[in-house]
């Protein structure tokens, strides 16, 4: 795995800015996005276009921390976009098995995904969170929304969670070791969906330790963001019309008519 943030070294109000940071994703998001929950959930029963108001609450809120972040690597000496992962993939030396297996198992992923799908579509009951089926989108608009934001989740949390919060801790730690940066942003990345429950944490540390690994394999963001998308767009997949759904609808406007 390769070493995180070569050559960086924080001081001063560049330091100060950087530990601000790297402490609202450790202990203020969770805080922030467990108030976003309740307050999405005092809200849905009343208001039709609660899930709406939250996908774009919290689409805004990701992007104002990556501009944040992006500040710091503009102010920060030493500190350049690679050092957070802006780069392709490693094709030689040690990166390579990460970015071969990574890839593959990518491929395998969107199989799965499209196979999942096809379950729902068929009126396959497919277990999840209480506070993830609140958030499933109803209407086409709310798809679109939900879409958007995944895709943001997936930039964003990962530019966040691993590439520059392990370039901070890397910066204001030199050589921390491998294990214990994947335990760091695996944590982190838990705590950060607190909203989903105690379940939910532990899932999302789980694939915040895995992508993590993968990060500091290939030394790229570019496959954990991937695989965050296609994560987070499972819940489009949860959210499909079902069969029995559809002939509801098609036997009510024959019933209109």
């Amino acid at each position: 795995m390769h070493p995180v943030a070569e050559n960086v070294t924080l001081a001063g109000a560049v330091a100060v800015f950087a530990v601000l940071l790297a402490g609202y994703l450790v202990l203020g998001q969770p805080i922030v996005g467990g108030w976003s929950q309740r307050r999405f959930r005092r809200t849905l029963s009343r208001n039709p276009r609660a899930r709406l108001l939250r996908y774009r609450r919290t689409t805004l809120l990701e992007w104002s921390a990556v501009g944040v972040a992006l500040l710091l690597v503009a102010v920060a000496p030493g500190l350049d976009l690679a050092d957070i992962g802006v780069r392709w993939p490693r094709l030689a030396g040690g990166g390579t098995p990460y970015t071969v297996v990574g890839t593959l198992g990518l491929v395998l992923s969107v199989v799965l995904l499209v196979m999942l799908r096809r379950r729902v579509e068929e009126g396959v009951e497919v277990a999840a969170p209480g506070e993830v089926v609140a958030l499933l989108p109803r209407t086409v608009r709310e798809r679109r929304s939900f879409a958007a934001l995944a895709v943001t989740a997936g930039v964003c949390e990962e530019t966040l969670y691993r590439g520059v919060l392990l370039a901070v801790a890397g910066a204001l730690r030199p050589e921390p070791g491998s294990a214990k940066l994947v335990l760091f942003s695996a944590l982190a990345f838990g705590l950060a969906h607190n909203y989903q429950g105690g379940a939910g944490v532990v899932v999302t540390a789980v694939l915040g330790g895995c992508l993590t690994v993968l990060y500091l394999g290939s030394g790229s963001l570019l496959l954990p963001v991937l695989y965050h998308v296609l994560v987070d767009m499972r819940v489009l997949v949860l959210a499909a019309d079902r069969p029995q759904h559809r002939r509801g609808q098609h036997g009510r406007h024959q019933a209109d008519g």
